[in-house]
């Protein structure tokens, strides 16, 4: 018989403007090749209902620890940890492309990623970083496409001309 996994644990989020939301809940937390942890999380919010009227909804994402910060007295020993075990690079990426569709931005997916849809469109390297680079793309931070294709689309967007 297989154990229910853990009840998520309250944390507090940090957002990009310096404010704090309290007790979004922590389900899990993931290893990239890279050895950065990445932290999934669900925002709990409102959304419109179909025929009007407002509905509780959860958003969730992916966050870095750099984003979260613990309450105290919670123990996030429990929370389920799923450290990297690949050691070998496929020796040809290929990615996808999930379209805009119901309102959702388009997201760019590593080949076999189980978040691409099957109307996803295959794409090469240098198409998928084109797609990354167009407002209100974004990377699967659930397979490779995030960790492989951003670092590449920001290098040298720090240097200044001149220096």
């Amino acid at each position: 018989m297989t154990e229910p996994p853990p009840p998520p644990a309250p944390i507090t989020l940090l957002l990009p403007d310096g404010q704090a939301i309290e007790r979004v809940l922590l389900y899990e937390r993931q290893q990239l090749d890279s050895g950065l942890w990445m932290y999934r999380i669900g925002v709990p919010l409102w959304q419109t209902a179909a025929g009007g009227g407002v509905e509780p909804a959860e958003y969730s994402t992916w966050v870095t620890a750099e984003q979260l910060r613990p309450l105290p007295g919670i123990d996030l020993g429990r929370i389920p940890a799923h450290p990297r075990t690949r050691t070998s690079t496929p020796t040809r990426w290929a990615w996808l492309l999930n379209g805009r569709a119901h309102g959702r931005p388009a997201t760019v997916h590593a080949e076999g990623c189980q978040n691409a849809t099957d109307r996803a469109h295959p794409l090469g390297t240098m198409q998928a970083l084109d797609a990354l680079a167009r407002p209100g793309t974004t990377a699967c931070t659930e397979c490779d496409a995030a960790e492989v294709l951003l670092p590449i689309l920001a290098h040298g967007q720090d240097d200044v001309p001149g220096d």
